[in-house]
């Protein structure tokens, strides 16, 4: 998928961003910039998109990205409360070259070349740097220099963390067209619970629907109606997690009409069943 380059703006005496926002959903389209970014999802759940990473998120999700990576939070709107994020943006080089090359920094170093995947910090293990990060939009000058060294020291010594894009991805950047697959994401996320045309999504991209078919398998290595799939099966898993609606009722709310169809493709997308996952994925008794 070909993102929209975001230019970040910087304030007068500023060589980072930290800012808190608060709003019905979050507005981003899918984009890039050069920074660095660091997010925390404080009030929203939907499906968050890293690279090649499709998956769900949730309040408390914490997500550190790499330069140029594309990334793209969607909420899902049934979700009625505002969303709530903070986010810090710098240059890998905010506080010079030196710095980072000297032997103390290695680890920082090695965060930061794992970032150009994306890297989730486990909830159970990220309250401290959630913390920090949430104080730092208040802090001006060098006490928020500081709480960012504070942030990349703890972050680099983390574990365990998981990386979200494969290894093998490479962004297709280009400034130009990001948003007809910004609009074509957003028809599907709002329509996922029904039916999903994909004629309508090439007309939304200005594409013939041969031509969009070819042009969406390019840009998102997969192709419209596997995309659909994922987006639905990342809603049901959300719902075998925090519903205890049966198994045919979630598949049918997140748009398939064939219970069998929805179990093929939920084992091949999780590798293992509906059943399985929710019996996995259940609160365990303290």
């Amino acid at each position: 998928m070909k993102a929209l380059y975001e230019k970040i703006p910087l304030a007068p005496g500023e060589s980072l961003a930290c800012r808190e926002y608060r709003s019905p959903t979050f507005t981003m389209p899918w984009h890039f910039h050069p920074e660095c970014e660091l997010t925390l999802i404080q009030r929203g759940r939907g499906t968050r998109f890293v690279g090649d990473s499709i998956e769900r998120f949730a309040d408390g999700d914490l997500v550190f990205l790499g330069s140029n990576l594309p990334h793209y939070w969607w909420k899902d709107g049934d979700d009625r409360r505002h969303a709530a994020a903070v986010v810090l943006q710098f240059d890998e080089t905010f506080s010079g070259r030196l710095l980072l090359e000297l032997p103390e920094a290695s680890r920082i170093r090695a965060l930061l070349r794992a970032s150009r995947r994306g890297v989730l910090f486990p909830e159970a293990a990220s309250g401290e740097i959630a913390g920090i990060l949430a104080r730092l939009p208040a802090l001006r000058g060098w006490p928020r220099l500081c709480g960012v060294f504070d942030l990349l020291g703890l972050m680099a010594e983390l574990r365990p963390v998981r990386l979200l894009a494969s290894a093998g991805y490479a962004p297709d950047l280009d400034e130009r067209d990001g948003n007809r697959l910004t609009e074509v994401c957003r028809y599907v996320n709002a329509s996922f619970a029904g039916e999903v045309s994909q004629p309508r999504a090439a007309g939304l991209a200005g594409l013939s629907p041969a031509a969009f078919s070819r042009y969406f398998h390019k840009r998102m290595g997969r192709t419209f109606e596997g995309y659909v799939n994922e987006v639905r099966i990342g809603h049901a898993s959300r719902r075998l997690m925090d519903t205890d609606r049966t198994v045919a009722e979630i598949a049918f709310a997140s748009g398939f009409n064939n219970l069998s169809n929805f179990n093929r493709h939920f084992l091949r997308l999780k590798g293992m069943t509906p059943k399985e996952y929710r019996r996995q994925t259940a609160p365990r008794a303290a």
